[in-house]
């Protein structure tokens, strides 16, 4: 009998967004997304450059993936064209938390594209049955990703611990309520 096969992220689906885990040939895809300058206004304050991209990648994969609990980060895909990526990962290594994100090209705003794909991680999030809370944050001049937050039902916590981002919060029990 074979080693047993790892475990990978399933795929997800919404109403326009196909959602896919992210793997290593998708590099040129996050160089492209972290090289627009408008993407990268609230999180660097200037466009990434390719080798800022690949050390960012390889600690997101490495360290915030947990793909045997269905954690990790998605590609995501509208008829074929990528989004971004959207992300319900493990958080500072606490079992019973999750930080959910996403990261969309400019082409992808303003039209519910990231909060379909950030309901879809809360929703994988809560499938793992310790989790308890969902974290998320954002720069406090982002608009835009603070509307999705709240259309997900998360409430501001305040200031974050990172530079000039707002935490956000949705409970288990909240959420079931």
């Amino acid at each position: 009998m074979g080693s047993p096969e790892p475990p990978f992220l399933p795929a997800l689906f919404t109403e326009r967004v196909e959602l896919r885990a992210v793997q290593a040939t998708d590099l040129h895809l996050m160089v492209a997304l972290n090289a627009d300058p408008r993407v990268m206004t609230y999180i660097r304050g200037r466009a990434a450059t390719a080798e800022e991209t690949r050390v960012e990648w390889r600690r997101r994969l490495e360290r915030q993936s947990d793909p045997a609990r269905g954690l990790g980060y998605w590609a995501g895909f509208e008829q074929g064209t990528f989004l971004g990526w959207w992300s319900a990962s493990s958080f500072e290594g606490r079992p019973e938390i999750s930080g959910i994100g996403h990261r969309l090209f400019a082409s992808a705003w303003g039209r519910g594209l990231a909060t379909e794909g950030a309901r879809a991680m809360v929703a994988q999030a809560f499938g793992c049955p310790d989790i308890q809370r969902v974290l998320a944050s954002t720069n406090a001049a982002n608009a835009g990703s603070q509307r999705v937050l709240e259309k997900l039902g998360m409430t501001p916590l305040g200031a974050s611990p990172q530079k000039d981002d707002v935490r956000y919060e949705l409970s288990r029990a909240s959420r079931a309520g």
